[in-house]
């Protein structure tokens, strides 16, 4: 039963049925008990060993498949419920199924509640992927406890081009008769990266907008998130001067004071980042392919860098967003080199020449005598060499040699096609008449023209 609410008004016929069905199963206080799926599970491993002929199958469901049946209507019926609410701006129906014995859970789903309705989404719905199984969340609760992943489809207007899809985890109680939600956080560990650590499940935040920008701060954070937005809109005008890619999308910045959003975490990987760029997905790795499918991305700020954000830091970042769902293969040394490309291109119009020129012969002298070859991906970000900076002077290298027309199609191409280094090589020589190999053995040779 799909629990995705548009929208778009009220549901429709079929789906009131749903729910008249749903109030009708859960009202009789059919619950599955622990003690009920093992002596389910007995009576199928008893029946596998039986060797005389087996009677004729009842057209009648069993108790126990009738009690997980009426377990999942209740539960979509609660999840449509809880979709619906953001849409309408009903607290009272978000918080219905909330356990109200849980004070601190029913606090942290108001807040909640306020930053989905504040973000304001075009599309919105809960659905059901499987059941987990955690003993001490079970003893923790009771024999009724169900723990369930919860899939979280939405779509943020001007910002997703399409619907996307993250992951919770659900952990439902039966209690008088009724499902009530009763915790939220007790399957995060066994969640995808980032699940769980959406901008609005950290805290009560604000919005500020602007023409293709979203920008997410504390709530209270209002001048920050101001200059954040017209830095964003900076960064964007350089992207779409810079980058010959023409991308219509918008860009979504969170900035909190938080070290670990979605997936990006300044405590530990990123600890020396400004700034993240990551993906969502309109479907999650594993869930209909093994990459998933890319819908777009995002930027999360460094909590101790919210003070120094600037369009050029954006424009980088920015690039990466735009560049987001080409399809992801492409090497690393391209990708953050044509972000460099991009940010350097806007230091350019401010500062002049000189200073593009003073770098990149930094570079020539000091960081590509650190290397033996073009950065790979493997350790990239942990190399302590200037690899940045290499792969700028690799694109600014390219774009010399080809034109920067010739350099963005180059990069889609890689970005859809480069799975392994012979498709990397095969494409780059069919387009440059170099490999990776003998691009680097022009830039150890390579003298700047001044």
């Amino acid at each position: 039963m799909s629990a995705t609410t548009p929208n778009s008004g009220p549901p429709g016929p079929r789906r009131w049925l749903g729910l008249l069905v749903a109030v009708a199963l859960v009202s009789g206080g059919v619950v599955y008990t622990v003690e009920q799926r093992e002596q389910d599970a007995d009576e199928r491993a008893t029946a596998t060993q039986t060797v005389s002929p087996a009677p004729p199958k009842s057209t009648k469901p069993s108790r126990i498949a009738a009690a997980v049946a009426a377990r999942r209507v209740a539960i979509d019926t609660i999840l449509i419920r809880r979709a619906q609410a953001v849409q309408t701006g009903n607290e009272a129906l978000f918080l219905a199924d909330v356990d109200p014995a849980n004070k601190k859970l029913r606090a942290a789903q108001k807040i909640l509640f306020a930053n989905l309705v504040e973000i304001g989404f075009t599309e919105l719905g809960y659905s059901q992927a499987e059941e987990r199984f955690n003993p001490s969340v079970l003893k923790a609760h009771g024999s009724t406890t169900y723990l369930v992943r919860i899939l979280m489809r939405y779509q943020i207007p001007k910002v997703d081009f399409t619907p996307v899809t993250t992951e919770l985890g659900y952990t439902f109680i039966a209690r008088g008769g009724r499902w009530l939600l009763t915790a939220d956080d007790e399957l995060d560990d066994d969640l995808g990266p980032g699940a769980h650590r959406e901008a609005w499940d950290l805290g009560r935040i604000e919005v500020q907008r602007g023409p293709r920008v979203l920008v997410v701060v504390e709530k209270g954070d209002t001048t920050r998130g101001r200059a954040i937005a017209t830095e964003a809109a900076e960064g964007l005008h350089e992207v779409a001067t810079y980058w010959p890619l023409k991308w219509t999308g918008s860009v979504f910045v969170i900035a909190l004071d938080e070290t670990e959003v979605r997936d990006a975490k300044f405590a530990d990987e990123d600890i020396e980042s400004a700034a993240s760029t990551g993906t969502t997905f309109s479907s999650l790795p594993g869930q209909d392919t093994a990459d998933g499918t890319v819908a777009g991305g995002y930027v999360v700020i460094n909590p101790n860098e919210r003070d120094r954000v600037d369009e050029i830091l954006l424009s980088h970042e920015i690039t990466h967003v735009a560049t987001a769902d080409l399809g992801g293969y492409e090497p690393l040394w391209l990708a953050e080199g044509a972000a460099e490309y991009v940010s350097w291109r806007g230091i350019e119009a401010v500062s002049g020449p000189g200073e593009v020129a003073k770098w990149e012969q930094e570079v020539v002298d000091d960081a590509v005598p650190q290397l033996t070859s073009l950065p790979s991906d493997a350790g990239f970000y942990q190399n302590s060499a200037d690899v940045y900076g290499v792969s700028w002077l690799a694109v600014r290298f390219l774009v010399q040699r080809i034109g920067l027309g010739q350099v963005e199609e180059l990069y889609e191409d890689m970005a859809r096609n480069g799975t392994d280094q012979a498709s990397r090589d095969r494409i780059l020589l069919s387009r440059t008449g170099l490999t990776e190999a003998t691009l680097w053995t022009s830039l150890t040779t390579y003298r700047p023209q001044r």
